[in-house]
């Protein structure tokens, strides 16, 4: 069974999520310029997370520095 998320900000459990492309204003150069994106949204307080599609996580670990 998948153990349900709760927002990190209101502790609310209704999420909803969408993969999106973001506008070139946003992100316009750089290794993940056209990157996939998923969205997920907190249904009872709006808090809003962006996380890079699964299958772009390659070039993450080939072009950015890991964190310590």
């Amino acid at each position: 069974m998948a153990q349900e998320k709760s927002c990190v900000e209101c502790g609310g459990r209704e999420h909803f999520s969408k993969e999106v492309v973001p506008p070139a204003e946003l992100l316009p150069v750089g290794p993940l310029h056209g990157a996939k994106y998923r969205i997920v949204v907190c249904g009872a307080c709006g808090f809003t997370r962006w996380f890079v599609a699964e299958r772009f996580l390659p070039l993450v670990k080939e072009k950015f520095e890991a964190e310590q």
